[in-house]
């Protein structure tokens, strides 16, 4: 099974968003800590980025073991998780072989798509974390681990709990510290921010210089739902340097599915105008001007100065926006 190494730290977690910055101060503070951290988010929102960054925060001197629970083969579950001693089966290492568990002693063992866990190995899971020892398949003694388990999962473990799917003990020992990831459609401050961030990451990769992006561009990335969330947008700009030798980034240069929806979002929008700027516009002016002053109560009253609005008027188009605040 493979290994991936903590390779992401805190800076590595790029944002602008006001909720993403709290996650990261909930990062510093309980990196530290042995508790069990369960990040909840949709697919793409950047789970096992705040994984790594907690290990590389804490500060333990073992490894980072990351395991993709659903990639793991039926019938492998006990012996990849707690590893086995010679002659444990046919097939088996002659000297046995250390489990997952073992491998992050001293370390942080990250538990991707933890919801994939089938039911029998949950138990002897939860005794792990109880007992902090591991017993290995075939053999009789129990070794002590010093283990700190970080799972994360996009589907709703409290919903599965009362299903019966998920055990409750296990859900409630996971998720001493939840951390809960909004996805980038709820986090507009970050989509233009970000795919500025992967514009000049490829672009550096690339060798080629782009101008960034068009309006119409930024006006469709704002109003587009995202579901692949993050990893969507750094692939879609992947692609769209790659395709491209320079210039202004524009509709035409997106990955074939997502141009088909921008070329209906053409058809649907021809915006009207309001106060001189359509709709589209005038958000990119205000998260514009709040990213130049910042998210603070005296950033939003430098930002309402500069637009001419008072920062009640400011408060009632971010809430018109859907912009958090």
């Amino acid at each position: 099974m493979a290994v991936r190494q903590a390779k992401y730290f805190l800076e590595d977690i790029k944002t602008v968003n006001p909720d993403m910055q709290k996650i990261k101060a909930m990062i510093q503070r309980v990196a530290p800590s042995e508790a069990t951290v369960l990040i909840i988010g949709e697919s793409g929102v950047g789970k096992e980025l705040i994984a790594s960054a907690l290990h590389n925060e804490s500060g333990r001197p073992g490894e980072f073991v990351a395991v993709n629970c659903a990639a793991v083969p039926d019938g492998l579950w006990e012996s990849e998780f707690f590893g086995y001693e010679e002659g444990a089966f046919t097939g088996a290492c002659r000297k046995g072989k250390a489990g997952i568990v073992e491998r992050a002693h001293m370390g942080t063992l990250f538990l991707d798509e933890v919801a994939e866990i089938p039911w029998p190995l949950q138990a002897k899971l939860l005794r792990v974390l109880q007992e902090k020892e591991v017993t290995r398949v075939g053999g009789h003694r129990r070794r002590q681990v010093d283990v700190r388990v970080v799972a994360a999962t996009n589907r709703d473990l409290a919903s599965m709990v009362e299903k019966g799917a998920f055990r409750r003990d296990l859900y409630y020992r996971l998720s001493v510290i939840p951390i809960l990831v909004p996805p980038l459609r709820d986090r507009p401050d970050d989509i233009l921010y970000l795919g500025e961030y992967f514009l000049r990451y490829y672009e550096g990769k690339s060798g080629k210089k782009f101008a960034g992006f068009t309006n119409r561009l930024k006006r469709f990335f704002l109003s587009y739902n995202w579901p692949g969330n993050v990893r969507e947008l750094a692939n879609c700009i992947e692609f769209a340097v790659s395709l491209e030798d320079g210039g202004r980034i524009d509709l035409d240069s997106l990955p074939h599915p997502l141009k088909e929806v921008a070329r209906e979002w053409q058809e649907r929008n021809k915006p009207e105008k309001c106060n001189g700027y359509n709709d589209y516009e005038e958000k990119l002016q205000i998260l514009r001007v709040l990213n130049k002053h910042g998210w603070t109560v005296e950033g939003k009253k430098k930002a309402a100065r500069e637009l001419g609005i008072s920062l009640a008027t400011l408060y009632r188009r971010l809430k018109i926006h859907n912009i958090c605040f």
